[in-house]
């Protein structure tokens, strides 16, 4: 299947989600076409009273709530959509305003949910395996301060509309000292960031961002090419060789179709190995496999390093 075939596919597969993002970045706009999108609803909890000489609670609503809005994205996004979640990683996120946009065959806008103040609270990364044929995105979830469902209006123009074809299988690790040249699997991963609302000194409620999670990941590898990952996990955790001097430093790239460009990466530091151990269903198969998990103190997403 050629390049071409491949990125008609794409606009085809993206239209018929029906979704757009609409991000303000520096004073101007960027579109990104969606293959779904799913939450950014309003709603308000039940306050219950009970008072004197009734038998049943008088009710009432609470502030308004705003739902995290939830959405796919590509390995190579826009490039405020990208520095966005790049950033959302560091120690000091960034909000964003925009819109989740609506959209018809012909990129009519037919429904407009603004949203400000956004913070991104997770993004998930998909299964990565070799012998997927399946195509892949991010997911992030972003968690708005206020949001505002606009009269729709206008049509979108595929030239503002950037998007990045990319399939699951396209994918290399390597950590340091570390044998990772018949690595067949990662499994899906999610990095998440608390927010704490707080009161503005005008009644408004602002997000502040809490403490960041990155998860420890999951690697599967043919038992031919183990030995390194072995002796590390033996001295690791057996012998309590395990303080910072002996984490390692490694990436996960997310490659184009030959596999020979990077099209982004995450930049994996002070891993730690937590357990080693072979497919018990493999037996003594050449094909054997062993399933390493690791800690990751910080990760940091970036975009590719190409020669």
């Amino acid at each position: 299947m050629n390049g071409t075939l491949l990125a008609s596919n794409l606009v085809r597969g993206l239209v018929s989600g029906h979704f757009a993002l609409r991000l303000d970045t520096n004073n101007a706009s960027e579109i990104t076409l969606l293959s779904g999108s799913e939450g950014g609803s309003i709603s308000a909890d039940v306050v219950s009273i009970f008072e004197a000489g009734l038998h049943f609670a008088r009710k009432h609503l609470g502030p308004p709530k705003y739902e995290t809005f939830a959405i796919p994205i590509g390995v190579a996004a826009s490039q405020g959509l990208f520095d966005w979640v790049a950033g959302s990683w560091g120690s000091t996120p960034e909000s964003r305003d925009g819109a989740v946009l609506g959209v018809d065959a012909n990129f009519n806008i037919k429904s407009e949910v603004g949203f400000t103040g956004a913070l991104i609270v997770e993004t998930g990364i998909p299964a990565l395996d070799a012998a997927s044929k399946e195509a892949g995105h991010l997911t992030i979830r972003f968690q708005p301060e206020f949001i505002d469902v606009k009269a729709a209006a206008g049509k979108l123009s595929l030239a503002q509309a950037k998007q990045s074809l990319w399939r699951t299988a396209n994918f290399r690790i390597q950590i340091n000292g570390l044998d990772c040249t018949k690595v067949s699997k990662i499994d899906a991963f999610t990095v998440t960031r608390k927010v704490n609302a707080a009161a503005s000194g005008s009644g408004d409620i602002a997000l502040v961002p809490d403490n960041i999670e990155f998860p420890n990941l999951k690697i599967t590898l043919s038992k031919s090419i183990a030995a390194t990952w072995f002796d590390w996990h033996e001295s690791f955790v057996v012998n309590g060789n395990n303080g910072d001097a002996f984490e390692r430093n490694g990436t996960i790239s997310f490659l184009s179709n030959d596999l020979k460009k990077e099209l982004s990466r995450i930049e994996l530091h002070h891993l730690g190995i937590i357990r080693l151990a072979s497919d018990p269903k493999d037996g003594g198969s050449q094909l054997a496999r062993v399933t390493a998990e690791l800690y990751c103190e910080e990760m940091q997403l970036g975009p590719g390093v190409n020669p």
